[in-house]
């Protein structure tokens, strides 16, 4: 068992490439990652492991511990516990999406196709705004032409090339791939896409990030005042009523009007959602904040549709970090 999990990680490791610690965001993991890759493996694990305990969950840090420990792991089955922990505890921090990309490299190592199309879906369905999708559409031509899954192969291959921009490496490994595209029609169809197992990928006391984007509580949906109702104090008998209805006096409501935001942080503690708010406004956007399942969601901006949320949502990536994600709010 042991010698499968080592081979496993080889090719893992092949995949991956070295761990760039500048990805790393706090010194001292930053500190880690080097020590590893400079082999001193096993500092750099006793270093995470000591930051992790020191901190707290809610801390916002917390994830990104977690994912600087699955890169310093001493083994394949060690370093795929941690990236879920991540992408299924902490799905809305800023690394939800980097462990989801690491597992489906994992598991097109490991030949686990099916696990690798469905953390495909999740990250093209949770994170739609990710600047890690152009690199996932790579992995995922592959996964889908092993699969012999033509048509959904080079739908991968049609979004990331155009959205992979002045990344040329990336570019030419997407067309080398697309050649293999000539002839076949594109999947467009959602109902074509497989879609991960909710039950498998949420927790009931865990939010995911698809839960805000998706659905909204019965609360929210407009309601009728009964105070508003008109009243008549006339007695009617049935034939009064079923010849003259009473007249409507109660104006139609308009229909709601949606409206987009883009939210840029989940966090669990009120400095940490100020921090958020505070570098939003600094861009000139409007911010509201919303407390909900323990955790304070900072969300920017407000946008007629969802293209321009998800246009705006790419640029606030490049100036805040994380993995901002478009909500709709009727």
């Amino acid at each position: 068992m042991r010698s499968g999990w080592v081979t496993a990680a080889v090719a893992v490791a092949s995949l991956f490439g070295p761990a760039i610690a500048s990805a790393q965001s706090d010194p001292r993991l930053v500190g880690a990652v080097r020590m590893a890759q400079e082999g001193h493996s096993d500092s750099a694990r006793a270093e995470v492991a000591r930051l992790l305990s020191a901190t707290s969950p809610t801390d916002t840090l917390y994830p990104e511990i977690l994912y600087t420990q699955a890169m310093v792991a001493g083994d394949a089955g060690q370093m795929r516990i941690l990236l879920q922990r991540v992408a299924v505890e902490h799905g809305g921090s800023n690394w939800a999406d980097d462990a989801l990309l690491r597992l489906v490299q994992m598991d097109y190592a490991t030949r686990s196709l099916p696990s690798a199309a469905r953390n495909l879906e999740r990250l093209r369905s949770d994170y739609p705004a990710s600047p890690l999708l152009p690199q996932a559409s790579y992995w995922a031509a592959r996964v889908y032409f092993d699969q012999s899954n033509s048509a959904l192969a080079c739908r991968w291959l049609s979004e990331g090339l155009a959205q992979a921009g002045g990344n040329i490496e990336l570019q030419n490994q997407l067309n080398y791939l697309n050649q293999r595209c000539a002839g076949v029609t594109i999947a467009v169809a959602d109902s074509a896409t497989p879609k991960p197992d909710s039950a498998k990928i949420k927790s009931d006391t865990t939010r995911t990030r698809s839960d805000t984007a998706r659905t909204r509580p019965d609360s929210n949906l407009a309601k009728t005042d009964s105070s508003a109702a008109p009243t008549d104090s006339t007695t009617r008998t049935p034939a009064d009523s079923a010849a003259k209805p009473p007249a409507d006096t109660t104006a139609a409501a308009p229909p709601a009007k949606t409206v987009y935001r883009v939210q840029i942080a989940a966090v669990g503690n009120k400095a940490a959602a100020a921090a958020a708010e505070r570098k939003a406004r600094a861009l000139g956007l409007t911010v509201t904040t919303l407390y909900e399942k323990n955790l304070y969601k900072v969300r920017a901006g407000q946008y007629a549709s969802r293209a321009q949320a998800q246009a705006a949502a790419a640029g606030l990536k490049a100036k805040l970090g994380g993995s901002p994600f478009v909500v709709s709010e009727p």
